[in-house]
This record gives C-alpha cells, structure tokens and sequence, in this order.
C-alpha cells in the first residue's frame, strides 16, 4: 500500500476527513492522525521539548537494533 500526504486547511479538515474515510479503498491511521493533530496545538517551545523525545525515541531503536552504540552514563552527563 502507497501513503500520500496531504496538506489540509485547518477551516475544512473535519469533512474532508469524514469524506475520505468513506473511500474502501483508503485505509487512515487514526493514532498517526490523532498524534498530529496534538502536535498541531503544541506552543513552540513545547513544541522543540517534543522533538527532542522523539530524536531521543528514535536514538533507542536505534541502538536496540545494533546501528548506533549506546553512550555511557558519564559521557551522557558530560553532555549535559
């Protein structure tokens, strides 16, 4: 299955998503659709806090799966 993405105006965004989920053939990630709409009433500060924890969600799996080592408790204080 392909994934578009498509820029809505906020004013229309509740009936185009009730037209689309009509469609048999289109299938919405409610959790994916959902987590935007949170991320959309963010303040830019909270904002740039929440793409923090989703870069350091990203860095775990990464190291889970081998491609990124981990770093030691002191180099992660250092950083600090």
């Amino acid at each position: 299955m392909k994934q578009i993405v498509l820029n809505v105006p906020d004013s229309e965004y509740r009936f185009f998503m009730k037209v689309i989920k009509n469609f048999p053939l289109v299938e919405v990630d409610e959790k994916k659709t959902k987590l935007l709409e949170l991320e959309a009433k963010l303040t830019p500060s909270n904002h740039n806090i929440w793409e923090g924890i989703k870069e350091g969600l990203k860095e775990v799996e990464l190291i889970e799966q081998g491609k990124m080592g981990a770093k030691s408790a002191n180099e992660f204080l250092n950083e600090l």
